[in-house]
């Protein structure tokens, strides 16, 4: 067992989001990490798609909506999860009360990305609403093999 402690800082703001790492890809010697991620009502990342790692949501709090593909709308509440494959364009909205979602990749690594491209938060609650700088996650996102391939979900 490897005790997955962080040993830096952790949370972030993310394009009006609150995130925390909770296992790294340096804890798991590169085989996933896991984020806690609180999102308020109505939060949408573009449509994008990871070439190199494996997604899994778990909806802890709230609702999301979530679309892979070209595929039809599926609602999670509490306690139910959505896979999103590697190569396959997804999105996903949080309901109108908001949402808490762990986020899982396998392998490790896509955390960073979140790391990078967000703002150390200064509390843990979610942020400020604030402009999106799209430049920034643009050029963020590529080191990690995944893109934006389309607008956000409404």
């Amino acid at each position: 067992m490897t005790d997955t402690t962080p040993t830096t800082s952790t949370d972030v703001w993310f394009e009006g989001a609150f995130m925390r790492v909770l296992v790294d890809t340096n804890d798991s010697g590169g085989a996933s990490s896991m984020m806690d991620h609180w999102y308020p009502a109505n939060w949408a990342p573009p449509l994008h798609v990871h070439h190199r790692v494996d997604q899994v949501l778990h909806v802890l709090e709230g609702l999301i909506r979530a679309r892979a593909d070209d595929g039809p709308e599926t609602t999670l509440h509490p306690g139910e999860s959505a896979f999103l494959p590697r190569d396959v364009p997804h999105t996903f909205i949080s309901g109108p009360e908001g949402a808490k979602v762990l986020e899982i990749n396998t392998p490790g690594g896509f955390e960073q990305f979140h790391l990078e491209a967000g703002e150390p938060a200064l509390e843990t609650r979610i942020p400020d609403p604030k402009e999106v700088d799209v430049p920034k996650l643009v050029a963020a996102i590529g080191p990690y093999e995944a893109e934006f391939v389309g607008p956000p979900m409404s």
